[in-house]
C-alpha cells in the first residue's frame, strides 16, 4: 500500500512595503507543499471598493485558463510578478520562482543570501499557471514539480512575495513581512519555518 504525501498547507495575506500602497487593494497568497515533490501556489488580489481593479502592468493579450505559452524568462520581478521562495531547513542556499501572468517563468538557485544567482536547470518540467481575472479580482494559480532539484520529503521554509506594476505610480512589494529599511524578499528570517 503506498504511503500518503504529507502536506504543509498555509494561507496569508501580504502586506505592502510601500506605506502609500492602496488600502483597498488586498493580496492572499496560498501554498500547498506535498512530501511526493509538488508545489502549488495561489496568489489572490482583490478590490474591496470600486472602480474595480487598479491599473497594473500585465503582459498583453492575456486570457483567462492555463497560460500555455509561458517560457522561461529573467527579469520578471521588474513588473507584476507573483514569487516564492524556498530553503532547505539549515542550509545557506536557497531558491526563488518566479510567475508572470501570461505564463513566463524563472527558477533560480542561490548559494547563500544574493550570492552565486544560477538557473535551476534541473527542472523536470515548465510551471503550469493558470489565470483568472473578474472586475475586482484576479488570481493566479501555479504547480510545478520540484524534483529532481528538491530532496523529495523535505519540507522547506519559504516565503511568498509579489511585486505589482502600478505604471507611473511604480512597483508595490508584497511579503509576509517587512523587517528591514528596505523590501528584502531574500531575507530568510522572513521565511515561514516547517
Amino acid at each position: 500500500m503506498a504511503r500518503p504525501a504529507v502536506m504543509l498547507r498555509q494561507v496569508s495575506r501580504l502586506v505592502p512595503f510601500e506605506p502609500q500602497s492602496r488600502s483597498d487593494l488586498k493580496l492572499s497568497a496560498e501554498l500547498i507543499w506535498s512530501s511526493n515533490g509538488s508545489l502549488e501556489l495561489s496568489y489572490g488580489i482583490l478590490v474591496t471598493t470600486t472602480p474595480g481593479m487598479p491599473e497594473l502592468v500585465l503582459p498583453h493579450g492575456l486570457i483567462d485558463g492555463l497560460q500555455a505559452d509561458g517560457k522561461r524568462q529573467d527579469g520578471l520581478w521588474t513588473t507584476t510578478c507573483f514569487e516564492a521562495f524556498l530553503a532547505v531547513p539549515g542550509e545557506r542556499s536557497y531558491w526563488e520562482i518566479n510567475l508572470a501572468t501570461n505564463g513566463d517563468w524563472a527558477i533560480y538557485h542561490f548559494d547563500d543570501y544574493r550570492q552565486g544567482q544560477r538557473d535551476e536547470t534541473k527542472i523536470g518540467s515548465a510551471p503550469e499557471i493558470r489565470l483568472r481575472r473578474w472586475h475586482r479580482q484576479l488570481r493566479l494559480d501555479a504547480r510545478l514539480q520540484l524534483k529532481p532539484w528538491w530532496p523529495v520529503g523535505l519540507c522547506p521554509e519559504l516565503a511568498l512575495t509579489a511585486v505589482l506594476d502600478h505604471g507611473p505610480a511604480g512597483l508595490s512589494h508584497w511579503a509576509l513581512s517587512h523587517p528591514a529599511e528596505q523590501a528584502d524578499f531574500h531575507d530568510r528570517s522572513t521565511f515561514l519555518q516547517p
